[in-house]
């Protein structure tokens, strides 16, 4: 039998489908397939004996009032989504597995296939524990719809260990409901090779490449000048997307250990096990597929140099203990070894978290904390030192301009007003993100303000936060605070208020973006408010 497909484009009417099936009919082809387009016709996949009956059903087609084009074509529209998904699934670096309602796998791509060990016509249509392995966690968030990070699993395939870290989330539709779970591969043994590379092209930077001009930053910089001369452990205090890596490079470079490695490491990016064999290293035959000969730990590759490890709060207890000797005693072990190893290296902390109420919750080791804190330096988050945001943001404007190969733009005086009335959440990164955003998308070399409000959350109301009572029927605002005893401390006063004043502008502006309009702050901050407060 012969296969075709045919587009018909018409104009409604009442009465034209049954005239199209019935002169299908007529020449005796079967239906396959049939996509409706909306406003415009339908495609319909059929077969039948000979060409002639294909040219006839055109034909006769072609005849029908308000018809307006009979056309062949080579595949259907379904069949073009599919191939655009796996064009897409395939050119990305990580392995992509998905799975249907029922845990068949229903789509996966050639990096999953590689990392897996199979062919993709033959993982397409198996249930995802013969692909993966007994009670995967993708299964977990498709029962329960928890996702998970970065999950590390070992299993057998086709008589040789394969070891890979899977991400998971859960696919719902459009009334919530879990139909599926998409899982994110990457291969072991690469995650380990890129660390390494990461590690080695780091670049050295200096004070130099700190830019500042706030009077706080000058003297947290003096302060770190200062400590960078000695080897003492540092611990660096921030929010996310202040600089803590930089000012740990800045600091490595201007001590004695310049000439000697800085390895840096994110605590929280990796498993448990994956970081303690890439801090510690491992003894040949320590698990299955260790390297022949085993693997020196990045304490012993940072031997006579700086080792940064940031997130250091997002370490296990079992690895706390591990590291506190390190610091005590200045040895390590390899994992699956039974000798120390004499290590001198200065290390270099940093974490976003509140390591003092993590000690208070048993999170958190105090013997650590003491080890560590020996010399605490806390960079300002970029609302506290607005000074500073004329200057960086045309240091990061040059800067994208020359990575992106476009004439260096810059902000007009208005905009710039916009950019230093913001909160900055995420601070510096975020600040980048969004210049880089409007930098790729304006056609002419002034940033203006009309810009930040078409394409961020940045608009002009910021500048209005004095004009008047947040709404004409709340000319006063009354929040009852409990005192029992003594007060309570200003923070919770603080926090109370600012519950009270966005609950009932929320009230009279459901969305979160009117909100921050009326409240002069973006709408990543009224987001971020609404989740700490749980409004």
């Amino acid at each position: 039998m012969l296969q075709y497909i045919i587009q018909i484009d018409f104009v409604n009417s009442p009465g034209l489908g049954y005239e199209i099936f019935r002169i299908t009919e007529k020449n005796n082809v079967d239906k396959i397939a049939m996509e409706v387009i909306p406003e415009q016709g339908m495609i319909i996949q059929f077969q039948c004996a000979k060409e002639e009956q294909a040219q006839s059903l055109v034909a006769d087609l072609a005849e029908l009032e308000n018809i307006t084009a009979v056309t062949f074509r080579t595949q259907m529209p379904y069949q073009e989504k599919e191939i655009e998904l796996r064009t897409i699934l395939n050119s990305v670096s990580e392995g992509v597995l998905a799975i249907n309602k029922k845990g068949i796998v229903s789509h996966i791509n050639e990096v999953a296939c590689t990392i897996l060990g199979c062919k993709l016509e033959e993982a397409i249509g198996l249930p995802v524990e013969e692909l993966v392995g007994e009670s995967p966690p993708i299964l977990e968030t498709l029962h329960f719809g928890d996702a998970h990070r970065l999950k590390e699993r070992k299993i057998k395939r086709n008589g040789r260990t394969v070891q890979f870290l899977s991400s998971n989330i859960p696919i719902r539709n459009d009334r919530g409901r879990i139909i599926g779970a998409v899982s994110t591969i990457q291969d072991f043994r690469q995650v380990e090779k890129v660390i390494l590379q990461a590690n080695k092209s780091s670049r050295l930077i200096t004070f130099d490449d700190i830019i500042y001009q706030s009077q706080q930053m000058a003297r947290l910089i003096a302060s770190a000048r200062t400590v960078s001369r000695i080897s003492s452990t540092i611990l660096l205090r921030g929010e996310s997307g202040t600089g803590k890596e930089l000012f740990a490079n800045a600091i490595h470079t201007e001590g004695s250990r310049r000439n000697s490695p800085f390895i840096p490491i994110n605590c929280a990016a990796l498993t448990e096990s994956l970081l303690e064999s890439e801090l510690f290293g491992y003894e040949e035959g320590a698990f299955t597929g260790a390297v022949k000969g085993g693997k020196k730990g990045l304490f012993e590759q940072a031997n006579g140099g700086t080792l940064f490890l940031d997130e250091i709060g997002d370490i296990s207890p079992r690895l706390q203990v591990r590291l506190l000797r390190v610091l005590q005693e200045g040895t390590v072990r390899r994992v699956g070894g039974d000798k120390d190893i004499r290590v001198d290296v200065r290390v270099i902390a940093a974490t976003h978290r509140n390591l003092e109420e993590m000690i208070q919750s048993g999170n958190f080791r105090d013997d650590l904390y003491y080890r560590l804190n020996v010399i605490p330096l806390t960079i300002p988050p970029l609302r506290e030192r607005k000074a500073d945001i004329p200057l960086l943001s045309q240091h990061l404007i040059r800067k994208i301009c020359a990575k992106i190969n476009k004439p260096e733009a810059h902000l007009a005086q208005k905009s710039l007003e916009l950019l230093v009335a913001q909160d900055w959440p995420g601070n510096v990164r975020q600040l980048e993100n969004t210049l880089e955003r409007v930098i790729n998308l304006i056609d002419n070399a002034e940033i203006r303000p009309e810009h930040l409000a078409a394409w961020t959350d940045i608009t002009e109301a910021v500048t209005l936060r004095s004009t008047g009572p947040i709404s004409k029927n709340h000319q006063t605002l009354q929040v009852e605070i409990p005192i029992a005893g003594d007060w309570p401390p200003l923070k919770e006063i603080v926090a109370s208020v600012e519950k009270e004043v966005i609950t009932r502008v929320l009230k009279k502006h459901p969305s979160s973006r009117l909100a921050g309009q009326v409240l002069g702050v973006s709408n990543t901050t009224i987001l971020n408010k609404i989740k700490e407060y749980k409004i």
